[in-house]
């Protein structure tokens, strides 16, 4: 008969836990659910690339007014548009003012060269790299019809021409390819090829089945988003392909563009070519990610679920070691910050 077994001593719990690091915050799961490394809250705290957590820094009002529709040129000079005038916001914080009366209506821009475009359903126009502003838009009689021809004789009529017009109102901008790319409702427009005071009525659009809400641009095509998909086109304006890359809609203004190196994952690339560029934007089910080739993942569908949104309001921002999207984002009732990594 064998000797029976000693009773083993309890084990005493240790009198701190370490974590090395932080995965973050999780709302898909119940919070009896949640690994220790997971957060069922995280308020006021950045994590940083390693998975550390910092406190957030904290913000100071330095300017009275209401402020929306901000925007960064190449050069690092900051537009926006405060109390109904859309102007220059310097970095001591003080304004001037380019165009009064520009409307409630929030602006999206493209930046060309050095001139800026901007546009709303109710204002649009252009900002010169002197911050003279102007209209958008040859003037024409309505319906102006285009011909090769200059100087039409009996003999050799206007022919083969086009009915132009200048763009039109658009709630969405971006530049892909020599054109300018504008949405207004279910309808993208573009710019005559390097002429971007131009459409030519005819043929200048494609039409989607529901509204369009994002327009953004990769290295080989660009991103469509509308209230129900998301297609990714590619490929000559007349001869342009559309892929129904994913079968839900885009939040509007939600869409940001930045280095494709800093997200993860991140897509194999030629390590010869430039540096490319990605886009980030919300979904009901996520923060996504498009690549060059329509290539899209979602980056916290299995971690975050989001709150029903009418808009947004993003940025990417490089701060202490951390890679972040903000977004803060506005429902019927009240506006909400997120922040992802």
């Amino acid at each position: 008969m064998a000797d029976p077994v000693p009773p083993q001593a309890p084990q005493i719990p240790p009198d701190s836990v370490v974590f090395a690091n932080w995965e973050g915050l999780k709302n898909t799961v119940t919070r009896e659910r949640l690994k220790p490394t997971e957060l069922e809250r995280a308020v006021n705290i950045d994590i940083d690339d390693a998975g550390q957590i910092h406190r957030r820094r904290g913000y100071t009002k330095v300017a009275n007014g209401s402020y929306h529709s901000l925007f960064t040129n190449n050069a690092g000079r900051m537009y926006v548009v405060k109390d109904g005038a859309l102007g220059i916001l310097y970095p001591n914080y003080t304004f001037e003012s380019l165009l009064p009366n520009i409307g409630p209506d929030p602006l999206d821009y493209v930046q060309v060269g050095g001139d800026i475009y901007f546009s709303s359903m109710t204002a649009s126009g252009v900002i010169d790299i002197s911050n003279n502003v102007s209209q958008w838009g040859q003037q024409v009689s309505p319906g102006q019809w285009l011909s090769p021809v200059v100087r039409p004789t009996e003999t050799l009529p206007p022919t083969k021409g086009k009915f132009i017009a200048a763009p039109p109102m658009a709630t969405s901008l971006t530049y892909w390819n020599g054109r300018i790319y504008l949405a207004n409702g279910n309808t993208v427009w573009a710019t005559e090829l390097y002429l971007y005071n131009y459409v030519d009525q005819t043929k200048n659009f494609l039409q989607f089945e529901s509204e369009v809400t994002m327009l953004a641009t990769v290295t080989d095509g660009l991103y469509v988003g509308t209230a129900d998909h998301v297609w990714f086109l590619s490929g000559p304006f007349n001869e342009m392909k559309r892929i129904p890359i994913m079968s839900y809609g885009v939040m509007p203004r939600s869409s940001v563009e930045v280095p494709a190196e800093l997200i993860k994952p991140q897509i194999n690339q030629d390590p010869q070519s430039p540096i490319r560029n990605a886009v980030l934007f919300l979904t009901k089910t996520g923060l996504c990610a498009g690549f060059d080739g329509g290539i899209i993942y979602n980056l916290t569908q299995a971690e975050v679920l989001f709150p029903d949104a009418i808009s947004a309001a993003p940025m990417f921002r490089r701060q202490d070691g951390v890679n972040s999207y903000v977004v803060t984002t506005r429902s019927e009732e009240h506006t909400s910050e997120l922040q992802s990594h």
